[in-house]
């Protein structure tokens, strides 16, 4: 009896020893499991933080994008512009041209660089002023020359940049 009641004890022991075991498995799978909610958790909110930044990027793209299209069309428009400006310079020195010019083509002898062929298309455009009244039309005479100087005045150095 006393062999079987050592056996029984040392059986009780044992199992007592198994269960602390258990327990403490079981308290370690627990914290686990804790452990594991929380990385799915965390790889979560790095997946959604991953998701946010490559919307960042896609929006920063179409932003680079419609910018260099915006820079293409200020270039063109620069250069149409610039062509512009050109072609008023023409216009403009044809306008001095004109002015400084009476009726029968003499004038202050000025010129901004006109070609012949421009100052003989500007002195053709140019018809005697011409009021209309009620009853007929009248020419009007100039009486004082103007230069051109007075009505538009230049200087290079207003198109230093043309």
């Amino acid at each position: 009896i006393e062999g079987t009641l050592k056996k029984v004890h040392d059986g009780t022991a044992l199992v007592n020893k198994t269960d602390d075991a258990f327990s403490k498995v079981a308290e370690s799978a627990s914290k686990v499991g804790e452990l594991v909610a929380e990385i799915a958790a965390a790889s979560n909110e790095q997946s959604q933080g991953i998701d946010q930044v490559n919307k960042a990027v896609n929006e920063m793209d179409r932003v680079v994008q419609q910018t260099a299209a915006n820079a293409e069309e200020n270039a063109s428009a620069s250069e149409e512009m610039n062509a512009q400006a050109e072609q008023m310079k023409g216009f403009v020195g044809e306008l001095v041209t004109l002015v400084g010019q009476s009726r029968n083509g003499s004038g202050n002898g000025q010129s901004i660089g006109l070609t012949k062929r421009a100052r003989a298309r500007a002195q053709d455009r140019v018809p005697a002023p011409r009021v209309i009244t009620k009853s007929r039309a009248v020419t009007v005479q100039h009486a004082k020359e103007v230069t051109p100087e007075q009505v538009i005045p230049l200087n290079d150095v207003d198109f230093k940049d043309f």
